[in-house]
C-alpha cells in the first residue's frame, strides 16, 4: 500500500469547528521535500481530493523557522478527545498544482513616496478595507505621530474609526486623528548593573519598514519591522548586560471573510559590536516585552469596555449610537490595564499587555450590533487565540493498515505524536 504524507488535525472544542490552521512550514518541507510551489491538500475523507485553500507565508526572510503553512478547513470536524489520542480528522498532503488565484482572494497594495520608500499598505478581503500606514506624517505636515497604525478601517465599504460621520456620507469630514491598532510604546527589561525596572522604546513617530508581503487563497499578510533601537538592558538567557540592536516585528493579516486583523509580534536583537556576542550562541536574540497599545476612534457615546476576570485577555468597546460601530481586541498576553477616556479624551482608548516572547493579537470590527458584540470578541478570543484548531505530521503514514478506514470522524493517533 502507498505511503500517504499526512497532517493531524486537532479541535480542542467540544463542539464541531471549522476555520483555519497554521503550523510551521519547514519541518514539513524537510520530512517530505515538497516546494511550496506544488504544494496540494485535501481532505483525507474526501475520496475525490479536492484541493482545499492554501498557502505559504515567508514571515521573515531572516529565519526560515518562522515559514508558516496556512489552511482553511471549510467543513466543520468533530472534537478530538482531551488526551489527543483521538484526532478530528486528516490532511492529505500531495505533489500537484496548486488553487488558481481567485478574483475575491484578499490581496493588498503598497503605495511608495517620491523617495522610494513604503508610506503604508492597503489590505482588502470581501468585508474590510484597511489602510495601514507605516510613516509619522501620513500627510506630510508636522503631525508626525501616526507611524504603525491603521488610519482607515471600512467594515463593509463604512469607515469604524469614525462611524457616525461615515454613516451620513462624509468622508473628507472625517476626524483626522482617527486611528487604531497603533503600538506606541514597547517596554523591555531593563540593566542588570546598575538594577533597572525596565527600558522603555516609543515608536508612535518613528517609521516601519516593509520587511515582506504575501497573498493567496487564505490571507493577505505583511510583515513590518520598526525602526532599529539601541538596546543596552540584560540578556534573556545569562542576565547580563549586553548591547543590541533592535526591531519590533510585526505581522498582520487579513483572511478571506473576515472582519479581524490577526497580528504576531516579536522582539529581535542583533548584537551591535563583536564584544556584544556571547561565545558561539546565536547571532539573534529574541527579547521579552511588554506592548502599549493607541486607538482614537470618535464612536460617540460608547458603553463601558467590558473586559472579563480572572481572564483579562479581551476586551470590548462599542457606541451607544447607529450604526453601533465596535471594536474588540483578544490576546495571548494579559491585558494588565486599560485606560479610557485617555488623557480625558473619550474618543482615545490605550492599554498595556503584559510582557512575554511573542504576543498574538486580534482586532476585530464590528457595526449594526448594539448587544451581544463583547460575547462575539470573547468567542473570537476563545477559537482564534486560545483553543486554535491544531495540526501536526502523522508519524505513521500507512493508517489505512490500521482498519479504521478513511471515512469515519475520529480516528486514532499513534502514541509518541
Amino acid at each position: 500500500m502507498p505511503c500517504l504524507n499526512l497532517l493531524t488535525i486537532f479541535n480542542p472544542s467540544n463542539y464541531w469547528r471549522s476555520g483555519y490552521v497554521t503550523i510551521p512550514w519547514q519541518p514539513l518541507a524537510q520530512q517530505w521535500q515538497i516546494s511550496p510551489a506544488e504544494l496540494v491538500l485535501s481532505d483525507l475523507r474526501d475520496l475525490a481530493r479536492t484541493p482545499i485553500k492554501a498557502q505559504i507565508d515567508r514571515v521573515d526572510p531572516e529565519d526560515s523557522s518562522r515559514d508558516t503553512l496556512v489552511f482553511a478547513l471549510e467543513k466543520p470536524i468533530p472534537p478530538s478527545s482531551e488526551d489527543d489520542v483521538l484526532a478530528s480528522g486528516f490532511i492529505r498532503v500531495d505533489r500537484g498544482k496548486p488553487i488558481p488565484t481567485k478574483l475575491n482572494e484578499p490581496f493588498l497594495e503598497v503605495v511608495y513616496g517620491t523617495d522610494g520608500r513604503e508610506r503604508g499598505v492597503r489590505l482588502v478581503n470581501d468585508r474590510l478595507i484597511v489602510w495601514f500606514n507605516l510613516i509619522p506624517a501620513p500627510e506630510d505636515n508636522g503631525r508626525n505621530w501616526f507611524s504603525g497604525s491603521a488610519t482607515s478601517v471600512q467594515l463593509d465599504h463604512q469607515e469604524v474609526l469614525d462611524p457616525v460621520r461615515a454613516a451620513m456620507g462624509e468622508w473628507l469630514g472625517q476626524d483626522p486623528e482617527k486611528r487604531c491598532m497603533q503600538v506606541s510604546e514597547l517596554q523591555l527589561p531593563g540593566a542588570s548593573h546598575p538594577k533597572s525596572p525596565y527600558y522603555q522604546v516609543s515608536l508612535f513617530n518613528h517609521a516601519y519598514r516593509l520587511v515582506t508581503q504575501s497573498s493567496g487563497a487564505v490571507r493577505a499578510s505583511i510583515t513590518i519591522a520598526s525602526e532599529p533601537f539601541d538596546y543596552l538592558g540584560a540578556d534573556p538567557v545569562t542576565g547580563q548586560n549586553r548591547h543590541l540592536i533592535c526591531e519590533l516585528y510585526r505581522v498582520i493579516s487579513l483572511y478571506a471573510g473576515a472582519n479581524y486583523l490577526i497580528e504576531e509580534l516579536f522582539v529581535k536583537g542583533k548584537p551591535k559590536n563583536p564584544e556584544d556576542k556571547i561565545g558561539n550562541g546565536p547571532e539573534l536574540v529574541n527579547l521579552p516585552f511588554g506592548l502599549n497599545y493607541f486607538a482614537y476612534m470618535n464612536m460617540g457615546k460608547t458603553q463601558e469596555i467590558e473586559q472579563v476576570f480572572p481572564v483579562p485577555d479581551w476586551f470590548a468597546v462599542g457606541s451607544m449610537n447607529p450604526p453601533y460601530a465596535a471594536y474588540g481586541l483578544a490576546t495571548s498576553l494579559h491585558i494588565e490595564a486599560i485606560a479610557h477616556p485617555h488623557h480625558g479624551n473619550y474618543n482615545c482608548f490605550s492599554w498595556q499587555l503584559l510582557p512575554g516572547y511573542a504576543a498574538k493579537c486580534l482586532h476585530l470590527f464590528m457595526r449594526g450590533q448594539p448587544d451581544g458584540f463583547d460575547t462575539t470578541v470573547g468567542h473570537c478570543w476563545y477559537e482564534l487565540i486560545y483553543k486554535p484548531l491544531q495540526a501536526e505530521i502523522y508519524q505513521d503514514q500507512d493508517i489505512e493498515s490500521e482498519g479504521w478506514g478513511v471515512g469515519s470522524g475520529l480516528v486514532p493517533v499513534v502514541e509518541g505524536h
